[in-house]
């Protein structure tokens, strides 16, 4: 559509201010072609408004949803008109209450299966064995000695050792089998390696972990 025409439109549904209204009329005045299309528009704009308006039948929307094609049902749908719907509710409700005993049956069933299932493959697990490794350390001198390793995540104050008479510290600690790292802390800022270890590694900042082996049971 040219700007012409556009403007033409928009004359007839009444959307131009004065100044755009008169230009356009000027134009059709000084064009022959414009001014048929402008009386051809105003014609038929006449002829739409002046029309008989024919009322619509009571049973057009129902013809047309009519004509529509059907939609599918869900599987939800399926399911409760299988059980619910008018046309089937004398034998079906019959049917549904069957169906919910029978699955109130195979549930328990499966849950009885499965806790001892369960049971079973519970009890079948093999027990990892733990082994109670005694540590010793000799700081008469000390106020409080911990060991800190793998064991426990380097934690200082996860194990704290208790001091016997002769000056010797010890503590007990549960391990299950593996290798493991580990130093002793003595007043919560000097590092020492066990002397009494099986083996040192160097730790990358200057000192050696002690290196401890708990072989299975």
């Amino acid at each position: 559509m040219d700007k012409n025409m556009e403007l033409i439109h928009k004359l007839l549904d009444g959307e131009l201010s004065e100044e755009e209204k008169k230009e356009i009329l000027d134009r059709i005045d000084s064009d022959p072609v414009l001014k048929m299309e402008l009386d051809a528009l105003s014609m038929a704009v006449h002829i739409v408004e002046k029309s008989e308006r024919l009322p619509v039948p009571p049973s057009f929307t129902s013809n047309v949803m009519g004509k529509l094609p059907a939609r599918k049902s869900s599987y939800r749908e399926k399911v409760w008109n299988f059980f619910f719907k008018d046309r089937v509710l004398r034998w079906n409700m019959v049917t549904a209450a069957a169906a919910v005993c029978l699955a109130i049956i195979i549930s328990a069933g499966v849950f009885k299966f499965q806790k001892k299932h369960d049971l079973i493959s519970y009890a079948n697990m093999p027990v990892e064995s733990t082994s109670i490794v005694k540590f010793n350390l000799y700081v008469p001198d000390a106020k409080e000695v911990a060991i800190a390793g793998d064991f426990n995540k380097w934690k200082i104050d996860g194990n704290s050792m208790k001091k016997q008479d002769n000056g010797i510290w010890t503590i007990e600690i549960p391990l299950k089998p593996g290798v493991y790292n580990y130093m002793f802390v003595v007043d919560g800022k000097v590092w020492l390696s066990d002397p009494n270890a099986e083996s040192y590694q160097d730790d990358g900042f200057g000192y050696k972990n002690s290196i401890l082996k708990v072989a299975k049971l």
